[in-house]
């Protein structure tokens, strides 16, 4: 019989990009110009829409510390 072990790691603005690269630590501007994704191909223009706005990554205690994309 085999055990798995859980790491847990506290997300932080210092460590987020170690732990999840696809996060950009300088927060998002409020104004980005769409483009072009083959992945959304198939997709009507309002889905596409949504998948280009912005996520703000939070930490454990709710200060942000970065931003992401949807896609």
């Amino acid at each position: 019989m085999s055990t798995t072990t859980t790491t847990t790691h506290t997300v932080t603005a210092d460590n987020v990009i170690r732990l999840f690269p696809e996060v950009d630590a300088s927060l998002a501007s409020s104004h980005r110009k769409p483009v072009q994704d083959n992945d959304l191909e198939g997709y009507d223009e309002e889905q596409i829409r949504l998948m280009e706005e912005v996520c703000i990554v939070l930490d454990r205690d709710d200060n942000p510390i970065g931003s992401a994309s949807k896609k």
